[in-house]
């Protein structure tokens, strides 16, 4: 403890990450009075928040309050988790303070929220299955923001850019108007989002605006800066520091081999994002390998420092899904192919495990997808839905220009795909002029795969899918497209690998009705909280509409600023 308490500086409070969790909690500490230090892992400001849309699942939110109930949204959260809530009471907190937590942010700050049309409860695609389900939305979107304007240049290049989000200068809650037209994702059923002409989107580009997430982290940190706070990136957090009581007074962060100690009189906010950068973590919490399309800092830092330190753990198992291919010509900033989301490839198209045989109806929702890869057969005990997987196309497909490639036959006249450049295909995209010469580049039985194909034609052709559709779905909403069923016809047919993937995990440290994280060997550990990824889920995993990752990050980052700005400063020697 003697050398322990030789700080290299001390603050009220530190907040690990710079989500919409963390920097939600500096802000609200901060006007409770206290100093606070942002400290980030990435050189970049936002995390996953930064990287997503941005929206947030806020239920009796200003913009929709007159036609919500406390009662149907608990009451639909609650259907949802099913009982695996690892605290089911924070479910109703969540609902309570969710919209006051949305207003204080656009009171405090240059955040600006608005209605996401269109954008309905996930599961109101099996209207009257689930209680509380509004065909509404209850999702808001960030307001596209002046980044430059208010951040300058260098400051706005700190803000994550997103590789799976376009166009970001477009708000979710808007549309994009391409000429004469407006295009409208195939998901929205009656979309009523704002139009943005081309004349407004070439000068938001100009000037420099950021919606989807950076429309919700710009705003957030301007606040911080017009605050005082100091964030600073490239500087991740280590290791907690804890007195003979186990209370936590300090972290250690910094760059390698010059880490500083700091002390903090009030507490530590660990919202360092989920673990799903973390090989071995994701063994052995998920079991099956996923495929991230978040940042790479995403590794478990948070989890692990916790860990030490005695903290709880709850939701391990879970996390938010989303089916994942690679680009087969696009590389991300590591080099390697880049991870898109896609959960098939739409009307047309099927997907098979590497039996070759279909295995799963998709989801109501992206967050259902990935799980049908961790399925166990009793029978031939396995795991037979492991990915990758393979999504199988026909002709049409490849005469639209799958992932842009051209179809070349060679001089010994078999087919290939190659990408824009000419570049040759990956060993993962394949053709073939039969279902037989794809079932061989597939490495999959052609016999079965023939059958797969010839048996889903034959319903597809008209309309129809008895094996895996679901006959009182209305529309697809966020999960794939299996509403509109179409045969996959050719040839030549086509098939790239599918995997299982996510846009975070969602099980993390247990907290409470203030984000103070529980633990293991006292009921709390004083001065430690947790928010976002790095906690538990309060929605206990699930993923009610838009925005179900982001708005809880927000909101348990309001639950620990406000209290860490009304906590005692301790004497921390």
């Amino acid at each position: 403890m003697a050398e322990e308490s030789r700080w290299d500086e001390v603050v009220d409070v530190v907040v690990v990450g710079t989500g919409a969790g963390g920097l939600t909690s500096a802000v609200v500490a901060r006007d409770g009075g206290a100093e606070v230090l942002v400290v980030e892992k990435d050189q970049y400001i936002g995390g996953t928040t930064a990287v997503s849309g941005g929206d947030m699942w806020i239920p009796l939110n200003r913009h929709v309050a007159d036609r919500d109930t406390r009662e149907e949204a608990i009451a639909y959260v609650t259907r949802l988790s099913d009982g695996r809530a690892s605290d089911p009471e924070l479910i109703e907190h969540y609902v309570d303070t969710a919209p006051e937590a949305l207003v204080y942010l656009e009171e405090n700050t240059e955040y600006r929220s608005m209605p996401h049309g269109g954008l309905d409860d996930y599961y109101s695609v099996i209207p009257g299955r689930l209680p509380g389900v509004k065909e509404f939305p209850r999702s808001v979107s960030a307001a596209a923001y002046p980044v430059v304007e208010r951040l300058g240049v260098e400051g706005a290049k700190l803000i994550n850019p997103s590789p799976w989000v376009s166009p970001v200068e477009i708000a979710y809650g808007e549309v994009l108007a391409t000429g004469q037209a407006v295009d409208v994702p195939v998901f929205y059923g009656e979309d009523n989002r704002p139009v943005v002409s081309q004349e407004e989107y070439e000068r938001r580009k100009k000037e420099g605006y950021r919606g989807k997430g950076g429309g919700l982290i710009a705003p957030l940190y301007r606040g911080l800066l017009d605050r005082g706070v100091e964030v600073r990136t490239s500087f991740p957090a280590s290791r907690l520091i804890t007195d003979d009581d186990g209370a936590v007074i300090g972290v250690v962060a910094g760059p390698s081999g010059a880490e500083r100690r700091i002390g903090v009189r009030r507490g530590v906010v660990l919202a360092a994002g989920g673990f799903e950068w973390n090989p071995e973590m994701v063994k052995t919490f998920l079991g099956y390998e996923v495929k991230p399309c978040t940042p790479w800092a995403n590794t478990g830092d948070g989890h692990t420092m916790a860990m030490a330190a005695g903290a709880k753990l709850g939701n391990m198992g879970t996390f938010f899904s989303y089916g994942v291919m690679y680009d087969p010509w696009q590389v991300g900033r590591d080099g390697e192919p880049l991870p898109q989301m896609y959960m098939g490839l739409g009307p047309g198209s099927i997907i098979v495990n590497r039996h070759a045989k279909r295995f799963m109806h998709g989801g109501y929702t992206y967050n259902d997808f990935s799980h049908p890869f961790n399925e166990f057969d009793q029978r031939d005990p396995g795991y037979p839905n492991k990915g990758p997987a393979w999504c199988v196309v026909g002709a049409e497909h490849l005469e639209r220009g799958l992932f842009e490639s051209k179809v070349v036959t060679g001089a010994d006249g078999e087919l290939s795909l190659v990408g824009p450049q000419g570049q040759s295909a990956p060993e993962w995209l394949v053709i073939g002029r039969s279902v037989r010469e794809l079932a061989e580049k597939m490495g999959v039985d052609a016999d079965t795969l023939e059958e797969t194909v010839t048996h889903y034609n034959k319903f597809a052709e008209k309309g129809e899918d008895p094996d895996w559709a679901d006959p009182e779905q209305i529309r697809a909403l966020t999960g794939p497209n299996n509403v509109n069923i179409k045969p996959v016809a050719g040839g030549p047919f086509a098939a790239i690998q599918q995997w299982p993937g996510t846009i975070g995990t969602s099980g993390g440290l247990r907290i409470d009705k203030n984000a103070q994280v529980l633990g293991n060997y006292t009921p709390l550990i004083d001065g430690l909280y947790a928010a976002g990824n790095t906690s538990a889920s309060v929605l206990g995993g699930t993923y009610p509409g838009g925005g179900s990752c982001v708005g809880p990050s927000m909101v348990t980052g309001y639950w620990a600023g406000r209290h860490l700005g009304d906590k005692a400063s301790r004497d921390i020697g």
